[in-house]
């Protein structure tokens, strides 16, 4: 009786250790954790194709990621470089600094500029702490603005 007493106990132990590992593997996985919201730059003025004095501001734009000022080396942060007139360099490649690539290494947000009258080509680029591409996403379209005389 006593040994046919353990084999039940035996024969339960085990049913349970089924089901648990049983229970244990049909459990639905953790939600994976949510990606991150992609970056986005962008200008907030001028509007693409406005007119605008020779003298005008320049607003920046940018969503899911931060600025610093240059030399910051962070994760997710960056500074703005606007392009006049010419394309941005390739990811990881140094922003010139020059009449063309103007830097705004102390974290501004916003600008005044003087262009010349005619039709230019503006471009927003996030450099990192080195005035490095950070990446394609961190580079806006391209818009262009008419200077009137």
């Amino acid at each position: 009786m006593l040994a046919s007493a353990r084999v039940q106990n035996l024969v339960t132990g085990l049913a349970v250790a089924v089901a648990l590992a049983t229970t244990a593997r049909a459990q639905p996985a953790a939600p994976a954790p949510a990606a991150a919201p992609k970056p986005e730059i962008f200008f907030r003025a001028p509007a693409n194709g406005a007119t605008v004095p020779a003298t005008f501001p320049v607003v920046f734009g940018l969503r899911n990621y931060g600025v610093a000022p240059a030399g910051v080396n962070a994760t997710g942060v960056g500074h703005f470089h606007v392009l006049v007139n010419t394309a941005a360099p390739a990811t990881g490649v140094v922003i010139p600094q020059d009449t063309v690539n103007l830097h705004f290494g102390k974290g501004q947000i916003e600008t005044t500029i003087t262009l010349k009258p005619g039709r230019h080509t503006l471009r927003l680029v996030l450099g990192d702490h080195e005035h490095k591409v950070i990446g394609p996403e961190l580079i806006s379209a391209p818009i262009t603005v008419t200077v009137r005389p």
